[in-house]
């Protein structure tokens, strides 16, 4: 989504590139004018790096860290797994071990305690030595073997109920999860309820290096969630977004992007540059701290059933000369096999949404570059695009997870207009051609693709009369178009009361007339009425207007407010991005855990009319 109008006194917009001055949306569009806002003031440690000095760690030498069981304990550093010096650490069971006596000294395999110097006059012969006495075994032989033979008995025992005891232990931990549709259910649910932690990498497959899980227990069961529908009018998305964990966009991190990346850190692009060496550090620290497993539970216990995953190219695939980007493929996806996992535990599917593009698709921070010099459309960056898509999806199809992914939005939000909103025809072609590459690409790998309209002018039926030559005659269970509404924001003055309805009401209204499911990727609480009780109205409008086609996915997850915004917004409107705020407030409307979606949306209040449900037939034309 496009970024916020800067607030600074020193400057109307602000301008990244002084070659390039940021363009500023005319003040009359409606979706393009500023970005979503929002940053992190609180972000000013981070936890959960391992350290060597600590005394609640296990030590292995290097011979005993060589094994593969013990290889993937080790935690990844600056992206490469296992690569520390002669000693590793790590943390049993994720929490701390029995501190370790401070005076040992480890001796190899050979335990505590052995030191070869205290026998050493003995074994030199320098000690006189006594007369041995016959041993145990001469003087008492019938006894001897009475008591090795009771000693294999009992080891023997002692092994067989060991076996057993392991066997009950492993399927207590079974990641098992039956697959319903929990009677007439909005979504498709799944009863699995077990919170494993496991390993962080989630037990996924990975490419580009990274390090497949293995575990010293056997592996958990995963049954497969049942396939998600987009066509059945029973299934409807109740989603939020993890905005800002995999890709960074400062108007929601202003403080700590500023903190740690300098004034002029407008996007990932400048935040990595500025940083170099410490880019890897930095970036795994706000990995593993922007996204918690509170916020996840926040997520399950109201209800949400997908979660929204922006992913940035240089996660899958290398960077070229001149993008500053850190290109550890593995931290990245290491990262995504821990949140395909905790959303397995949490009975989530996953939309995948790959929101930075090479060469930046549409000029937005949200791309990783805030640039008005737009380079997506070109052929290397088309063709490098196409190799990004079909690397996600191989991983997706390799993962242990799979059957949580329920689609994949190919690009967020490209470009296809000129600076004064009129279409740009060659972009439009080309995103056009690429849609249709992507297509066949999901279809060949059995996996949903979301496409989004690329800000098509006109009203909300121009905008899907643009697309409808490329929805013709394709499979609407393989096929979702995607809008990103905003109708109380973007628009100066800001739409009172009744232009606001007057839009949602149209996105409601033209979603019946389309050959395929629409899901609105993206929409928000954003607002200038300030009252609490309005925005929830404004809310309950939404989802159960939304929820008439396939439902839609709030943006975002969480928000940050500044304690100096230039990017960011009011903390008031900061918290209308928020959902978790929002929630915590009893500000967002939300079926709860385990919560029918489709009946929490048509009890909504909604001024736009009752509840419909539409079909889907899209025959070719």
């Amino acid at each position: 989504m496009p970024r916020p109008r800067s607030t600074s006194p020193e400057e109307a917009y602000y301008s990244p590139d002084p070659m390039t001055p940021t363009f500023s949306p005319p003040a009359d569009y409606t979706e393009f004018q500023t970005l979503r806002p929002g940053t992190p003031g609180t972000m000013t440690s981070f936890g959960g790096r391992y350290s060597a000095a600590s005394t609640y760690m296990d030590k292995y030498d290097r011979d005993g860290a060589n094994t593969p069981a013990a290889q993937t304990l080790l935690p990844a550093v600056d992206g490469a797994n296992g690569q520390r010096s002669s000693t590793y650490y790590f943390e049993k069971e994720g929490g701390a071990a029995p501190g370790a006596d401070a005076g040992y000294q480890y001796q190899g395999r050979r335990g505590q305690g052995y030191n070869p110097a205290a026998n050493v006059a003995a074994l030199e012969g320098g000690a006189a030595a006594a007369k041995k006495r016959p041993n145990f075994m001469r003087r008492r032989p019938f006894l001897f073997a009475f008591l090795m033979l009771l000693l294999i008995a009992v080891i023997a025992g002692g092994v067989g109920a060991g076996v057993g005891i392991a066997h009950n232990k492993s399927s207590d931990k079974n990641l098992s999860s039956s697959a319903s549709n929990n009677g007439n259910s909005g979504s498709t649910s799944n009863s699995n309820n077990h919170h494993n932690g496991g390993s962080s990498t989630g037990g996924s497959k990975t490419t580009g290096g990274a390090t497949p899980t293995a575990s010293a227990t056997p592996t958990p069961t995963i049954t497969p969630f049942a396939r998600y529908s987009w066509t059945d009018t029973n299934t409807k998305a109740y989603g939020v977004s993890l905005g800002s964990w995999l890709v960074l966009e400062r108007w929601q991190l202003e403080d700590w992007m500023v903190q740690q990346g300098g004034a002029n850190a407008w996007d990932e692009f400048r935040l990595t540059q500025n940083l170099g060496n410490r880019a890897a550090s930095v970036l795994a620290d706000h990995q593993n701290s922007w996204v918690t497993e509170a916020d996840m539970d926040t997520l399950e216990n109201a209800g949400v059933n997908i979660v929204r995953i922006p992913i940035p190219f240089w996660a899958f695939i290398p960077t070229v000369s001149g993008e500053p980007y850190l290109n550890d493929m593995t931290m990245y996806q290491n990262q995504l096999n821990k949140m395909l996992q905790w959303c397995y535990s949490r009975n989530m599917y996953v939309m995948l949404d790959l929101h930075a593009m090479p060469g930046s698709q549409n000029g937005d921070q949200s791309s990783g570059h805030n640039t008005t010099n737009i380079q997506w459309f070109t052929q290397a960056n088309q063709d490098r695009s196409d190799t990004f898509v079909e690397n996600v999806l191989a991983w997706a199809t390799g993962s242990n997870y799979s059957s949580i992914i329920n689609g994949i939005g190919v690009v967020n939000e490209p470009r296809i207009v000129n600076d004064d909103w009129t279409l740009n025809n060659t972009r439009f072609s080309i995103t056009q051609s690429f849609y249709e590459r992507s297509y066949a690409t999901c279809v060949k790998n059995n996996i949903p693709m979301t496409f989004h309209n690329g800000f098509a002018p006109g009203t909300v039926l121009d905008k899907m009369n643009l697309w409808r030559p490329f929805v013709s005659g394709k499979d609407p269970n393989m096929l979702i178009y995607e809008d990103h509404p905003y109708p109380g924001w973007f628009t100066v003055p800001e739409p009172g009361r009744a232009e606001i309805q007057t839009s949602v009401c149209e996105y409601g209204s033209a979603g019946g007339q389309f050959g395929v499911p629409i899901l609105m990727g993206e929409f928000s609480a954003i607002q200038a009425i300030g009252s609490s009780s309005y925005t929830t109205s404004y809310l309950n409008m939404q989802l159960s207007t939304y929820a008439w086609s396939a439902g839609s996915i709030f943006w975002n997850f969480k928000a940050n407010s500044s304690s100096n915004p230039v990017l960011a917004l009011s903390s008031d409107l900061m918290q209308l991005y928020s959902y978790v705020d929002l929630v915590n407030a009893g500000t967002m409307p939300n079926p709860g855990k385990g919560g029918n979606v489709r009946n929490f949306y048509t009890s909504l209040p909604n001024p736009c009319g009752s509840f419909q449900t539409y079909g889907w037939n899209n025959p070719a034309q």
